[in-house]
């Protein structure tokens, strides 16, 4: 979730839809009421994904596996303990990504790409 919000907080900068014209972004536009219905159905979308796609493997606890199946085949070598270890460590730097990313904007106003520019 995190890296996806990472990404997230940069590309809202660049892309928006004709109906979100005018909203800002960032997190300034949990405040904006033409964002709610966008919210909400991303919330239903992402429950209905989890609910029915993404199961958790019941002999190792937490662990989604590999739905997409990106990890397989003879190049990669199949999703083992080293991929696993990958995509903790990269979870966790998204999560500082994105911690980052708010509280900057929280305390200067501008979005993640407004930070960079600067």
């Amino acid at each position: 979730v995190a890296m996806m919000a990472s990404v997230g907080m940069v590309f809202q900068h660049y892309v928006k839809f004709p109906q979100l014209a005018g909203t800002p972004s960032g997190v300034a536009a949990i405040y904006d009421e033409k964002v709610l219905p966008f919210a909400a159905f991303l919330f239903v979308l992402s429950g209905a994904l989890e609910l029915s796609f993404w199961k958790e493997d019941k002999s190792q606890p937490g662990s989604m596996g590999d739905p997409m199946r990106l990890a397989t085949g003879a190049l990669y070598g199949g999703y083992n303990e080293e991929w696993r270890n990958r995509e903790l460590n990269n979870g966790r730097m998204a999560m500082f990504a994105v911690l980052g990313q708010i509280v900057a904007e929280l305390a200067t106003g501008k979005d993640a790409v407004e930070q960079l520019a600067r």
